[in-house]
């Protein structure tokens, strides 16, 4: 796991306000477990002992899929057919210094392209979205380029 910050913003943002606490509180520990870029295997059972570690087996890993689930509906993460999931603000929203770690991403590159297919829509492609998919940053866009095409709301450390 790495050590991530939360910016008092979070708890103003009008999607995460609408999630239950349970779902806000996997979503942080997501982050904690994403590597750089917010990729991650998605394997319930083990993350949900790596955030849950005191709950029985059955009920961490049910409260984990509730909260997988309102995360994708709020478009906070979209999981992929190859058990890979991407929290796509991790990069935006977190300073992340030092060594860079991109082994999740790296994992989901190597799958064949034939695996790569969405299960559920891009982040804003949802009805009455106040982001558009244009909006969502490309697996191979820098951070620096997304940065500049969408500029950075002030819930993730922009100018509001």
């Amino acid at each position: 796991m790495r050590i991530r910050q939360i910016r008092p913003e979070f708890f103003a943002d009008g999607r995460v306000s609408k999630l239950s606490v349970a779902a806000r509180l996997t979503y942080i520990g997501l982050w904690c477990i994403a590597d750089d870029d917010g990729w991650l295997v998605w394997n319930a059972e083990d993350i949900a002992a790596q955030l849950y570690p005191y709950e029985s087996i059955r009920v961490r890993t049910r409260r984990l899929e509730a909260a997988g689930e309102a995360l994708v509906e709020a478009g906070r993460m979209v999981l992929h057919p190859c058990d890979c999931a991407r929290i796509k603000t991790v990069p935006v929203h977190q300073r992340i210094g030092g060594t860079k770690s991109y082994t999740a991403r790296d994992r989901h590159r190597s799958h064949p392209k034939s695996i790569h297919i969405w299960t559920n829509p891009p982040v804003g492609s949802e009805v009455g979205s106040e982001v558009n998919s244009a909006q969502a940053r490309d697996d191979d866009e820098s951070e620096a380029d997304f940065r500049t095409r969408v500029g950075i709301p002030a819930f993730m450390g922009g100018r509001s």
